[in-house]
């Protein structure tokens, strides 16, 4: 089975974006008392807008003025990724983090092929499905392996959750209608346009933990490998494969998240635990595998 080139490139690159996003916990875990998980999904965009801002300043000024670029894309992918951090960070309070997660990351992918589908004419193959189907069957083992309380079920937090899913398959659509372009500048211009929308929630919350030293250090690496990092994979991953399988492969976060947990926070990984990495890696290999792109 001959694999392209491209689209194994693609593959690599979103699977290394869903390895960085996998750091946020992390990287949280270490951020001050004060520091609230909506308070920092919004720094979190708000500070990759920021240095992405004085980037351009000094480096491509004229990043607008000799280029046409897709509003509709921009706008879709900016609000995407705007909208997941009230959504999710939301969904969980309401409830819960197993609910939430499970909902928010398990359905993404499935919610990105549909629109893949429907918007791209994209075509979903069989082992898109059967992959998927053991990625995400790992992805809510590994939730159900770190959560044991189930009994907070929320309609409208996992509504929430749901809303959370859809903004971040919003992101990938946005970066599909942008299409191939530089993807420093594109996740330039995206995350300027996020740093403006999630600018009032940081201006309600309370963000006096980011001017501490201990705050900066904190969304400074978020900022930086956990969102322009990333981002900037995804975007150039993105164009070489389908939604549908970019989504699943960006799995690679919550694998690569309860490793971390393990070995660098001390937390212990269950039989559950161990099931969910082995169904999940196999879901990803299993798709990075395919001809079909």
């Amino acid at each position: 089975m001959r694999i392209n080139s491209e689209e194994l490139k693609g593959g690599v690159l979103v699977v290394a974006a869903g390895m960085c996003w996998g750091m946020t916990g992390t990287i949280q875990a270490f951020a001050p008392e004060k520091a609230t998980s909506l308070t920092i999904g919004s720094a979190r965009v708000f500070g990759a807008g920021l240095l992405l801002l004085i980037w351009i300043l000094f480096r491509r000024r004229d990043i607008l003025k000799h280029k046409k670029w897709d509003r509709t894309g921009l706008f879709v992918a900016a609000f995407g990724l705007t909208a997941y951090q009230f959504a999710f960070f939301s969904a969980v309070r309401l409830t819960g983090v197993a609910i939430g997660t499970m909902v928010a990351i398990g359905s993404a992918p499935v919610l990105a092929g549909s629109l893949g589908r429907l918007f791209f004419k994209e075509c979903l193959s069989s082992r898109w499905f059967i992959s998927t189907l053991l990625a995400v069957t790992g992805c809510s083992l590994l939730v159900a392996a770190g959560n044991s309380d189930f009994s907070s079920v929320s309609i409208p937090g996992a509504l929430l959750a749901l809303g959370a899913a859809l903004s971040y398959a919003l992101e990938g659509a946005g970066l599909r209608l942008i299409g191939t372009r530089d993807p420093v500048e594109t996740v330039s211009l995206i995350s300027i346009l996020s740093a403006l929308m999630a600018l009032p929630w940081l201006m309600i919350g309370d963000i006096s933990w980011i001017f501490s030293l201990r705050g900066i250090v904190c969304v400074f690496f978020l900022s930086v490998l956990t969102t322009i990092l990333p981002f900037s994979l995804f975007a150039k991953g993105i164009g070489k494969i389908t939604l549908g399988k970019a989504y699943t492969l960006s799995l690679s976060e919550p694998m690569t998240a309860w490793m971390l947990s393990t070995f660098l926070l001390g937390e212990k990984l269950s039989i559950l635990g161990s099931a969910g990495v082995l169904l999940l890696f196999s879901g990803i290999i299993a798709l990075a595998c395919d001809k079909n792109k």
